[in-house]
């Protein structure tokens, strides 16, 4: 099972949510998310998604409207390396025989367009 959240405005302006249940294949929503999951799983999942999408539903509530979306929590900013090559050899041996598979001195990496 799960829930379906509706929204309805009121004529004041306010936000309603609505829940509406129906019918969700799991074995397909898992397949999306390249889940496996147990008849086990499945059995709790269908029992705690109506209870999932209830607090969703709680979360539109919280008045955002004051609130840059692109803030971000910390004034942390990306930080670089300069993109130096090594000319070191030991610290290039390393690097190959740390890498999980390669030819000679060249590492191998799966193919992208297989």
């Amino acid at each position: 099972m799960w829930a379906d959240l509706t929204l309805r405005r009121t004529q004041g302006g306010e936000n309603l949510f609505t829940l509406r249940a129906m019918d969700i294949n799991l074995d397909h929503v898992a397949k999306l998310a390249k889940l496996r999951l147990t008849d086990a799983e499945k059995e709790t999942l269908g029992r705690q998604l109506p209870s999932i999408v209830e607090y969703i539903a709680k979360l539109q509530e919280v008045d955002t409207s004051g609130i840059d979306p692109k803030a971000y929590l910390t004034d942390a900013t990306n930080v670089f390396r300069p993109d130096v090559p090594s000319t070191e050899q030991a610290e290039r041996d390393a690097a190959v025989a740390a890498f999980p598979k390669s030819a000679g001195d060249a590492l191998e990496v799966p193919g992208v367009f297989t």
